[in-house]
């Protein structure tokens, strides 16, 4: 993997969770975490799928 590849996939990670903790901090139930990590999660692969090609 080459450097900027491993720039964009920490940055996507650090988004992902800070986006968890903002959403927990304000009352968001666990559950519904999972559900919004799922999407980012397959917004990403798909992301990452289009820009290999």
């Amino acid at each position: 993997m080459n450097r900027p590849q491993q720039a964009t996939d920490l940055a996507a990670f650090v988004a992902v969770l800070v986006t968890v903790v903002v959403l927990l901090l304000i009352g968001v139930p666990p559950e519904s975490l999972a559900i919004v990590v799922i999407a980012m999660t397959g917004l990403y692969g798909a992301w990452r799928r289009e820009e290999k090609k």
